[in-house]
């Protein structure tokens, strides 16, 4: 009997560990953790404190808490405390949501087998992570867009063409790409077949806009969107001659740039879906 409540004991413990744990101060994030560890004082003891799992959830109050408050103003409506599980979850992501976000990507890749699409119905954790990041005010920069893009993340929306929830559902071996040219004001998206053999390429013209901007705390400007207009399509299978696809072709679309820094970029589409992409050389250290 005893034996029974201990081990039904350790199982609760571990859930509920499970429940609170988080990668900010451990994984991806343990620069953010060790950066503020390093801030105690001197003759601070870590034994006294109940160990490093305490000091970590001290760390994501305290820290969660403070980042929680600076971006209370400028947190996008949407946010819903609700659908996260309360404030203190939200504090707790809060105190570093893009090494949360990160450690979520690389989970979903885990878990699809690679092909990055998001299908699960808790929205809360993700949706919330990202209102925590775009309230940064980090938008559109052509300076950050540049160059190469991996996709490693899409969650189609409600509105998204059914090629585009056919392809974004399928393994992937080779990560799909969106790669920006500011020179040119134009980008490339290209998705490999499952099997590798085949590539669906379309070329885009794009337009910053002034619609759907934000502003920081101090008053600055965030841009967000870019008009985009596919301009061109084509398919090639392995050695067959390369197809054009010109139904593919149409005006008037958007892109909502999110967030976005060195590394990483959060965008929302006219037809409602989410897509990260990581630059490539951040993709290969994170993954390992």
């Amino acid at each position: 009997m005893m034996l029974h409540l201990a081990l039904t004991a350790a199982c609760l413990f571990s859930a509920a560990s499970a429940l609170v744990s988080t990668p900010a101060a451990y994984g991806v994030g343990k620069p953010s953790f060790d950066a503020w560890r390093a801030g105690l004082p001197a003759g601070f003891n870590v034994v006294e404190e109940g160990g490093y799992y305490s000091l970590s959830q001290r760390y994501l109050t305290e820290v969660g808490k403070k980042n929680y408050a600076k971006s209370k103003a400028t947190l996008p409506e949407t946010l819903s405390v609700i659908n996260v599980g309360g404030f203190d979850n939200i504090y707790k992501l809060a105190a570093d949501p893009k090494s949360e976000l990160v450690k979520l990507v690389l989970d979903n890749l885990q878990s699809t087998g690679g092909s990055g699409s998001y299908k699960s119905g808790d929205y809360g954790k993700m949706d919330a992570l990202i209102a925590l990041l775009q309230s940064q005010g980090k938008g559109f920069s052509s300076v950050k867009v540049d160059g190469e893009w991996d996709e490693v993340l899409s969650r189609q929306g409600k509105k998204s063409t059914k090629s585009q929830k056919f392809v974004g559902g399928k393994k992937k071996t080779v990560r799909p790409t969106s790669n920006f040219n500011v020179m040119g004001m134009d980008f490339e998206n290209t998705v490999l077949t499952p099997r590798g053999n085949g590539l669906l390429k379309a070329n885009v013209k794009y337009t910053p806009v002034a619609s759907n901007f934000d502003k920081t705390g101090d008053g600055k400007i965030v841009l967000r969107r870019i008009r985009c207009d596919i301009t061109g399509a084509t398919f090639k299978y392995k050695s067959f001659p390369k197809l054009s696809l010109p139904f593919l072709k149409k005006k008037g679309g958007y892109l909502d740039f999110l967030y976005m820094d060195d590394d990483i970029r959060i965008t929302e589409g006219n037809r409602g879906g989410l897509f990260i992409h990581f630059k490539p050389e951040y993709y290969k250290k994170v993954v390992g």
